[in-house]
């Protein structure tokens, strides 16, 4: 059984019918996608956009709409909403009419669902105008003690499941807030049945190289260690030597982590990026996420060119998400 089939026993053996908003309802692939996941009978996809574009869309594609909730914002836009988003925001000196106008665009409205908990979780990207980024920070917030929210990737082939963070969110992270990526990706792996192997990765294994850049590691290495005591951490190392027993043996024959690592931090967005999609590309592995980490609920990105799978896959991991 993969990891995906094992969400989705996670996902029925919780005797809940799990709602997953989707505010790409215009785009023919998410219409795909949910229904997909329609057809499984475990998720009730919800989404977002103009009710008759996607109705013609859908029978321009031949798809079903059959256990598939559809809503236009500009039809069902509530002044709870309106008043909701404004008590969150008028700190910024934001007026009822801004307010109005964010909540009719369909990644906020899908947000403002998932805070009033009428969607356990948003999925949404494919389009610039449905990233989920700010709606998310700005109405679902980070969890209390978080500072900086992160992304990971979930890397599949078969039952290998390997987490790599951060590839999409934070450039250039210092060593706090590298640290916080480890601790909180750690947390991730663990909520998802996996217990953490975490390797901090350089250019240096454990101090072949000297570089300021490899202190930075190093010490977030540490400050991560201090975070999350019980778990495996141990860096900062080169990526051979944390994936491959064989050559953790020659370079760092002593560390816990090396040669078995499940969880990759990197040590920044250049290396994150390019790391999972070469991955991804030239490793065979499926790039599930990016899966947002430290909000108060699920809330997670979509590449502009994923496929219909990858977003049915993303839902039912937001789905388990929310269970955790």
């Amino acid at each position: 059984m993969g990891f995906i089939d094992d969400l989705k026993t996670r996902i029925k053996s919780a005797k809940k019918r799990f709602k997953i908003v989707y505010p790409d309802g215009e785009i023919d692939t998410c219409i795909e996608a949910a229904a997909i996941l329609a057809k499984q009978d475990i998720i009730t996809p919800i989404i977002l956009g103009d009710e008759s574009k996607i109705n013609a869309l859908a029978k321009e594609k031949n798809i079903s709409l059959k256990g598939i909730e559809v809503i236009d914002p500009k039809k069902a836009l509530s002044d709870d909403f309106i008043n909701t988003y404004f008590e969150l925001r008028k700190h910024k000196n934001i007026t009822k009419e801004a307010a109005k106008e964010a909540m009719l665009k369909v990644n906020y409205y899908g947000a403002m669902m998932v805070f009033k908990g009428l969607a356990d979780g948003m999925v949404g990207g494919l389009t610039s105008a449905t990233k989920p980024f700010i709606p998310a920070f700005e109405i679902v917030k980070t969890t209390p003690g978080i500072t900086r929210a992160s992304a990971v990737f979930f890397m599949v082939k078969g039952d290998d499941v390997k987490l790599y963070s951060d590839c999409a969110m934070n450039i250039n992270p210092d060593e706090e807030t590298l640290a916080q990526i480890g601790a909180a990706t750690g947390d991730t792996a663990k909520a998802f049945g996996l217990e953490p192997k975490i390797a901090f990765l350089s250019f240096s294994t454990f101090g072949t190289a000297k570089d300021a850049l490899v202190d930075k590691v190093a010490n977030a290495t540490k400050k991560c260690q201090a975070l999350r005591p019980s778990y495996l951490i141990d860096g900062e190392m080169q990526f051979d030597s944390a994936l491959l027993p064989e050559v953790a043996a020659k370079k760092c024959p002593d560390s816990k982590v090396a040669g078995k690592a499940n969880v990759f931090i990197f040590p920044d967005l250049n290396a994150g990026n390019i790391g999972y999609k070469m991955t991804e590309r030239l490793g065979g592995y499926k790039a599930v996420g990016p899966v947002f980490q430290g909000l108060n609920k699920p809330v997670n990105d979509l590449s502009r060119g994923a496929k219909a799978e990858d977003i049915a896959d993303t839902g039912y991991l937001t789905a388990v998400q929310s269970m955790v």
